[in-house]
């Protein structure tokens, strides 16, 4: 494991001083900073990358609950609340922290959720280098597919790809097709029965103006009269028309 960037905020200058002591016999930790306040420590924590919060509660201004609910959710780092008052404990693990340090603690205790922390940080190594495998594993697979896996939409002189999996379906528009995904549509040149034939399988044609990826289907109705209603992953409803029943029929039996 890589050292653990840690900062230590507490108004207090010893209790930043003994903290910083007791950690300072870790090697896996890194004390890259110490802060006497809230607002210092957001200053902090939107300019730099640390894994690790050693967090005073009790603070004048910016107390350490409001440092917490003003990290952002996707890059927030570890919190371990540090305090001498033990009525925040339920909101400080409200807060999703990681552990509650009550001064005065020991070195043992310390060490108990340095532990901790450290075990989080290795489950998180685990998670992320699983993704990344997976990632690499759908990279080759798509390299070795014939069809169509992702589309390069120019924009104002900037390319932007469109992986194929993430278009929930396709409508025809003149000489271009549109691209819907689930909050956007994307104009791309292309004739609609030429690309019917390079899409993968998962896409299905219902309509001579639309190609539906079947994986976005959220239900499936039939309407008596040879056409079908599709209620896609985001809402919109797509009618077929009465000459492909047949080919929905092969492609989705159970309907």
């Amino acid at each position: 494991m890589s050292s653990i960037r840690t900062i230590i905020v507490d108004d207090e200058p010893h209790a930043r001083r003994y903290l910083s002591e007791l950690l300072a016999v870790d090697d896996d930790v890194d004390v890259v900073a110490e802060l006497k306040n809230g607002r210092e420590a957001l200053d902090y924590l939107e300019l730099n990358e640390v894994d690790l919060v050693f967090l005073d509660i009790h603070m004048p201004g910016i107390n350490g609950l409001e440092v917490m609910e003003r990290l952002p959710e996707d890059n927030k780092p570890i919190i371990v609340f540090t305090t001498a008052y033990n009525q925040y404990a339920i909101a400080a693990f409200e807060a999703t922290a990681l552990d509650y340090l009550l001064k005065p603690f020991d070195k043992q205790r310390l060490i108990k959720s340095v532990k901790r922390v450290k075990q989080l940080l290795n489950l998180r190594e685990q998670s992320g280098f699983h993704q990344k495998m997976i990632r690499l594993y759908e990279e080759f697979q798509d390299s070795k597919s014939s069809k169509l896996t992702e589309f390069i939409i120019k924009e104002r002189g900037f390319e932007k790809v469109i992986k194929t999996k993430d278009i929930k379906w396709i409508s025809s528009n003149s000489v271009y097709v549109e691209l819907h995904t689930t909050s956007q549509k994307y104009l791309y040149r292309a004739a609609l029965n030429l690309l019917a034939n390079e899409l993968p399988e998962q896409f299905l044609r219902i309509h001579r103006s639309v190609i539906i990826n079947t994986v976005h289907i959220e239900k499936t109705t039939y309407l008596n009269n040879n056409t079908y209603k599709f209620q896609m992953s985001n809402g919109v409803d797509l009618i077929s028309s009465r000459s492909y029943k047949s080919s929905i029929m092969t492609k989705l039996p159970r309907h």
